[in-house]
């Protein structure tokens, strides 16, 4: 299996280089890993677990051994882990993917709404008048 990680540059481009979790593959599971190697919880887009699609952003040290951030693209039953080596490839990566993880919420919303019937009620409501 390939050890190599992608890294989102400044230039917007991707990037090949070292998983700084390798090293930490012996302990227990991903989170130990990741706080092994300098990463900590930062944010969570969005922030409710029940969407289908989330990017969960981990923070590295300034001096750590990797890029600076660590952004895992999760659903309910998986993830993938790249990272972004600074503030502005990071800002860049979001801008980039935040439609993505907002088309999939308001999708999954609107399916609910659908299910619960709410959408052909207001269309009765509204031409009753």
């Amino acid at each position: 299996m390939d050890k190599r990680i992608w890294i989102f540059t400044v230039s917007g481009e991707w990037q090949q280089g070292q998983d700084p979790l390798e090293p930490h593959r012996h302990l227990d599971d991903w989170e130990a890993e990741a706080k092994a190697a300098g990463y900590l919880s930062w944010t969570r887009f969005p922030e409710q677990d029940a969407t289908p699609l989330a990017l969960e952003i981990y923070r590295g040290t300034d001096s750590g051994p990797g890029p600076m951030f660590l952004v895992n693209v999760s659903t309910s039953s998986f993830y993938e882990t790249v990272y972004a080596e600074s503030v502005p490839a990071l800002m860049e990566l979001l801008a980039r993917w935040t439609p993505v993880v907002q088309g999939a919420a308001i999708g999954q919303l609107a399916g609910e709404i659908n299910v619960k019937d709410v959408i052909p009620s207001i269309s009765r409501r509204g031409s009753a008048r």
